[in-house]
């Protein structure tokens, strides 16, 4: 077995290196690689004692055959799925008795706000190949289109292969690979991350309209983007490292946010204007990062009663900056007749919808 170096695969999504692990957090995050020959092997950390069964860490591994790492390749499901039960978890990826080619793809299922996938070691009985095997070669990934998601449990496929009544959340039913976000990537053929987290917004995260009568701010977006995982540092007692944008330069920046804080804002107006104002405020702080990116706001899924505010945020934005491409994308209400996933999040036919809506919009910028 040949023991390969990490940088000579090809990764996607943020990760943070901390002393010789490569931890790979976010949803639809991980790496893959082509090679020829009969066994792949990788050593993947994780914290399952820190975390009930339903909420360890979950691995897609997608094994393909060919030299195909391009995004339309990945097949619409996993060879397997593995929960990472171990703090050190011994992975046989692809094993055959007859020498072949083939593309081999490990992605994060399970969000980052649960058990942690820390890459550790990959040996392969057989050659890794590099230029041939991707369609030109790491060049061309450079070329391809880049697009970065900003969401909250929607983005990460939440609840997907649950089912609503019936089922309450586990990472297992994450499938962030079938959510909207992936499938728009998927469709105008480029490279993707996401930087989401369930129950997440922007003046407040989900509250129980019923029982809660505070804002929950404790992790808000504004303070969890800007770093390249800031609870896994937190969890690894070290100081959230900014992300280096340079590493990734979107040409097109989504943000979904604003279905959990419809939960605290219930109609009041000066809640709604101030959820306006921090969605202009993050927009704008997106563009100072990333401003050669287009953006574009999106809001609906499950609950169209900041849409207009969405819309109005887009608009006080391009008075400011009137030379950024800018747009919101308002969808509509998940519908039941197109089946519900768990806690009443979409099912994968609302996010094939809502991919088949955004990737035309954003075809159009």
């Amino acid at each position: 077995m040949k023991k390969i170096n990490k940088d000579d695969i090809i990764w996607s999504g943020r990760y943070l290196d901390h002393e010789g692990i490569r931890y790979f957090d976010y949803s639809a995050s991980g790496f893959c690689f082509v090679m020829k020959g009969k066994k792949a092997e990788a050593v993947i950390l994780s914290d399952p004692d820190s975390w009930s069964q339903a909420n360890k860490g979950v691995l897609g591994i997608f094994v393909t055959d060919g030299a195909d790492t391009s995004i339309g390749a990945i097949p619409e499901e996993p060879t397997q799925r593995i929960t990472l039960t171990e703090c050190e978890n011994h992975l046989v990826l692809f094993d055959s008795p007859v020498e072949k080619t083939v593309t081999v793809r490990v992605m994060k299922f399970s969000e980052c706000a649960f058990g942690y996938a820390g890459f550790k070691s990959l040996e392969i009985d057989g050659v890794l190949e590099t230029e041939p095997a991707l369609n030109g070669g790491f060049d061309k990934l450079n070329h391809q289109l880049k697009l970065e998601f900003i969401g909250d449990s929607i983005t990460c496929g939440y609840g997907i292969e649950g089912v609503w009544e019936k089922d309450t959340f586990t990472t297992q039913q994450e499938r962030p690979d079938k959510a909207y976000a992936f499938l728009t990537a998927k469709a105008l053929g480029a490279q993707v991350q996401l930087c989401s987290w369930s129950g997440i917004g922007l003046i407040s995260n989900y509250v129980d309209p019923e029982t809660i009568m505070l804002p929950d701010t404790h992790w808000l977006m504004q303070a969890n983007w800007p770093y390249t995982d800031k609870s896994l540092s937190l969890r690894l007692g070290i100081e959230p490292e900014v992300w280096d944008a340079s590493r990734y330069q979107p040409d097109i920046v989504v943000i979904h946010l604003g279905t959990n804080d419809i939960s605290w804002v219930r109609g009041m107006e000066e809640r709604r204007l101030e959820y306006t104002a921090q969605l202009r405020q993050l927009i704008e702080a997106v563009h100072r990062r990333s401003p050669g990116a287009a953006i574009c706001c999106c809001l609906g899924i499950m609950g169209e009663a900041l849409n207009d505010s969405v819309k109005e945020a887009v608009e006080l934005f391009k008075k400011d900056f009137p030379a950024v491409k800018a747009k919101a994308v308002l969808f509509t209400q998940q519908l039941e007749s197109d089946g519900i996933g768990a806690d009443w999040h979409p099912s994968a036919l609302t996010h094939k919808k809502a991919a088949e809506l955004l990737s035309a919009a954003l075809r159009s910028f």
